[in-house]
């Protein structure tokens, strides 16, 4: 009897140990992740938190540049005349904040995207954790996710602050709804975030799709089963006021480009796009593909040094992954894990797809975290594996970063809020100091530049360029803090007779480049 007791104690401590070790590893993990999550964001896209605001960011910040805060709640019951969709907690009241708080300093609007960023990453981490029980799995998921070179495009563009948003709400709700089996509580917050994630952009939407398919893949339960629809009841519902009050379907604008295209081969062909830019390829390259493939010269010309390195390393990558497919293909295929993220991954992108002439990296926001942990499936179990598999793992995972590292790069030079966002800088700092006070409701009239290289005809002239770069009159208002400014473009608008000559500032719009 006491050989037993003794044998029993002194298994019992292994057992403690073995735990203590287990959860001492899983706490280094841990601090490796906050380490990437904190600096590998400050790394990569430090360039990005200096530049300045461009086009859309003048228009949201004129919206409310003559709001105060009492009119905050007024932005959730009705939507603004300008806008054509609803995102009042991350268009109207952030934006109000900001402007209220640093008017045309771009710098803390760059740094909240960096820090949402950097907070989609840890809430990553703890998502695929949730799903794999994986360490390694997660941790590569959140490398995977946090290299991607689509955060230079978001922070770039300044609106890309409501896809960050809903992506955090979207998160948040998940991993409540994930922990909400046998609590009330957790469901309700699930279904609170759900409602933030709706208030902030209209993706949020999927996530009824996303919960059905975790429902039916991961907990396994039928279609028409009375659990299903209880839990799902309450996120349809609130869906379906959304849709039905901000009347989503009849407010898309008039241009041709927001006009659905209902074509298979059409769906097909914008969804291998989305799937080529979240896995690296920068986004201009589709504008140098044509029809049956055909390519551009100019692409090899033009970006040849980007294209020597970058799709001999995508093979590489792209081989290896392909190998793992083949692999771990039955095991895969089993997994209800690998179909609940793949489904994710589809359901995400599904409201883009029909709208192949709109079609932009900016809407990879949530698709981006189900591409990581996807990814992050095979490269996971090719790492515990022989040494073989260990090796082209490793291999995926350096031409992953290599690709994406050379189209941040890129991005600096290339994606238009990059470029307009330094010739609005430019632009708006020459204007303020020849006119550093003008009279109220003033009007400017902008000059083409007669040195203005011709690129191309709907490129056109420096005073359209400028049009676009300053979103209209919006900047002007917005340098001058006054909404009756009056501005025109000579190549976009006439002058009006009506307005006295001798009272115009003319300006010549001259570019850094």
């Amino acid at each position: 009897m006491l050989l037993r007791l003794i044998f029993r104690l002194l298994e019992s401590k292994m057992n403690n140990r073995s735990r203590l070790h287990r959860f001492a590893l899983l706490t280094k993990r841990y601090k490796v992740v906050l380490a990437l999550l904190f600096l590998l964001p400050w790394l990569l896209f430090s360039d990005t938190i200096h530049s300045y605001f461009s086009q859309d960011d003048f228009f949201h910040l004129r919206v409310v540049m003559d709001k105060n805060y009492q009119d905050i709640p007024s932005f959730f019951f009705s939507l603004q005349k300008e806008y054509a969709f609803y995102r009042p907690l991350s268009r109207e009241t952030f934006n109000l904040l900001m402007y209220r708080s640093f008017g045309l300093n771009p710098l803390p609007f760059h740094l909240v995207n960096l820090l949402l960023v950097m907070i989609g990453g840890w809430l990553v981490f703890l998502v695929a954790q949730k799903l794999t029980k994986s360490s390694l799995t997660s941790l590569l998921a959140v490398v995977l996710y946090l290299f991607n070179s689509i955060h230079s495009i978001e922070l770039y563009y300044l609106a890309s602050v409501q896809t960050l948003l809903a992506l955090l709400f979207l998160l948040l709700s998940l991993l409540f709804y994930l922990s909400s089996d046998d609590s009330l509580k957790k469901y309700l917050l699930s279904l609170s975030f759900f409602v933030l994630g709706l208030l902030s952009h209209e993706i949020s939407i999927v996530m009824i799709g996303i919960i059905f398919c975790l429902e039916v893949t991961i907990n396994n339960l039928r279609v028409w089963d009375k659990r299903l629809v209880k839990r799902l009841l309450p996120f349809a519902v609130i869906g379906l006021f959304y849709l039905a009050s901000t009347s989503l379907f009849n407010r898309l604008p008039d241009q041709p480009v927001y006009q659905p295209v209902l074509s298979v081969k059409s769906m097909i062909n914008t969804l291998s796009w989305y799937t080529l830019w979240v896995a690296g390829m920068p986004e201009f390259v589709v504008d140098f593909i044509g029809p049956k493939l055909t390519v551009n010269p100019n692409l090899m010309k033009w970006y040849g040094n980007f294209f020597r390195i970058a799709l001999p390393t995508f093979l590489v990558g792209g081989l290896a992954i392909t190998y793992f497919l083949v692999i771990f293909k039955n095991q895969l295929l089993k997994s209800n894990i690998f179909w609940f993220v793949a489904l994710s991954y589809f359901i995400s992108l599904l409201p883009f797809i029909f709208f192949p002439q709109h079609k932009s990296s900016y809407y990879l926001t949530l698709a981006s975290v189900w591409f990581s942990i996807l990814l992050a499936l095979p490269l996971s179990w090719a790492l515990e594996k022989q040494k073989v598999m260990k090796v082209f793992s490793l291999l995926a995972i350096i031409a992953f970063i290599v690709i994406s590292y050379q189209t941040i790069n890129l991005n600096k030079i290339t994606y238009w809020a990059a470029k307009r966002a330094s010739a609005a800088h430019v632009l708006l700092a020459d204007v303020k100091e020849k006119y550093p006070s003008v009279d109220k409701g003033a009007v400017f009239y902008i000059k083409n530049d007669s040195n203005y290289p011709f690129i191309a005809k709907e490129w056109g002239s420096s005073s359209k360029q400028a049009f676009y770069i300053l979103s209209g009159s919006d900047a002007f208002k917005l340098l001058f803090g006054d909404p009756t400014i009056q501005v025109y473009f000579e190549e976009m608008h006439p002058f009006p007779p009506s307005i006295n000559k001798g009272k115009v500032i003319i300006y010549t719009a001259k570019f850094p480049y």
